[in-house]
């Protein structure tokens, strides 16, 4: 018997983008699981993601640990150990500085251990995947009726520093790196959860979504970048990371524009931040790290 079998009762979980159903799922003894359920037509994927996150909980990095992958009525169907505690993104802000900075550490040196794991298929290179992935956003940005105030800035930097994805590596990316991806467990251990974008890719194309960090304290973006870059971080990353934070601002207006006006308004907030953050553009380390 498979310890899905063993379940007898399912409390829906409403959080994340995600169209999977997830549960808070018991067992006969009352031992609780996270229970996520897909479509079949994400078989593959599902299986793929089991298996990375078992690998990655062996090198030391403490993941909503994997049980048991298999078929249902449903669907197929991940069962993941249940994690008690909270979401950092909420919890962050109320700790110090000097605490956000050791959690971001730990947080940074987590990703760097995801990323070396190996890469199970190679596909095209990066720059072509990531230039077809930037002409759609562009385009798709083009096209809308909703405009930023200085958007123009963000496509300028975008056709001139295009080039600077050029040689990157490729590497196994967990695809959804934040705050918003990690939980304290009731001990305040730092724990990373929801693999479900994982890709291959770039693997600076990770700290696209660092504003997320920032937003809940620089000190803890700060330590994301000092903990994976063992505290030098390259001169040529806070380029590369400039173009990516434009290609996620012009990305997120049009997919905002399907979800409404608050969606809308964080767009908006965000790239405003973005614009903050490197004086309009001209600079190239953000304000945030710069000012230490």
């Amino acid at each position: 018997m498979s310890l899905f079998d063993t379940i007898i009762s399912r409390e829906p979980i409403d959080r994340g983008w995600s169209a999977d159903r997830k549960y808070r799922a018991l067992d006969a003894d009352g031992k609780a699981y996270f229970l996520r359920i897909s479509p079949m037509a994400q078989y593959e994927n599902r299986k793929l993601q089991f298996l990375h996150m078992q690998q990655v909980r062996a090198l030391g990095v403490r993941v909503c640990g994997p049980v048991e992958f298999g078929v249902c009525p449903e669907g197929c169907y991940l069962l993941l150990e249940w994690i008690g505690g909270r979401d950092a993104e909420p919890v962050l802000p109320e700790l110090t500085g000097e605490q956000r900075y050791a959690y971001g550490l730990q947080a940074g040196q987590m990703l760097k251990t995801i990323h070396s794991l190996p890469v199970p298929f190679e596909g095209e290179p990066w720059a072509v995947r990531y230039g077809r992935k930037l002409d759609s956003k562009v385009a798709a940005y083009e096209k809308s009726p909703l405009k930023y105030e200085k958007g123009d800035l963000f496509l300028e930097l975008l056709r001139r520093e295009r080039q600077l994805i050029g040689n990157r590596p490729t590497v196994w990316q967990h695809g959804d790196y934040h705050c918003g991806n990690l939980m304290f467990d009731e001990e305040m251990g730092l724990t990373v959860i929801d693999f479900d974008r994982e890709d291959i890719g770039d693997p600076w194309y990770e700290f696209n979504r660092i504003i997320w960090d920032v937003r809940v304290g620089a000190e803890f973006a700060r330590g994301v970048l000092d903990g994976y870059f063992g505290g030098a971080v390259p001169e040529e990353f806070w380029r590369v990371l400039r173009l990516y934070q434009c290609q996620n601002m012009i990305s997120s207006l049009p997919w905002a524009a399907g979800f409404g006006e608050t969606e809308i308004r964080i767009a908006r907030e965000n790239a405003g931040r973005v614009l903050d953050w490197y004086d309009d553009l001209k600079e190239v380390v953000p304000n945030w790290y710069r000012n230490r």
